[in-house]
């Protein structure tokens, strides 16, 4: 959300990795499910549909869903959303074999260690 609304919230990492036209960006279900609510409660500028044309317009992102794989990956100490995400992030490192960090300021992520993070 704050690389498309532009904000300064967002680390130089962060943003570098999301201009950066070779990076695939993976974006969890529950992510989008988070983004319908921010938007309903007024507290971001883009409405979910918005964001759904950008992910749609763009090669590089992947939404991946909720799955039993996510489920059964996700780390149960993390609370839920954090928990899927970081289950999403897993699967991708562990299961699928791939090169991953996970965008996030998100300090229980972060101080899990449980993935590579960036912002």
């Amino acid at each position: 959300m704050w690389f498309l609304e532009k904000s300064r919230k967002l680390g130089s990492k962060a943003r570098e990795i999301l201009k950066d036209d070779s990076q695939q960006l993976v974006i969890p279900s529950i992510v989008l499910a988070e983004i319908k609510y921010l938007a309903f409660k007024g507290k971001t500028k883009l409405s979910l549909n918005e964001v759904l044309e950008v992910i749609q317009d763009d090669d590089r992102c992947v939404v991946y869903p909720l799955d039993s794989n996510v489920i059964e990956i996700m780390p149960p100490a993390l609370d839920i959303h954090d928990g899927i995400i970081c289950g999403t992030a897993l699967l991708y490192r562990d299961i699928l074999q791939q090169q991953v960090c996970l965008i996030t300021r998100d300090d229980e992520i972060i101080k899990s260690g449980l993935i590579k993070t960036v912002w």
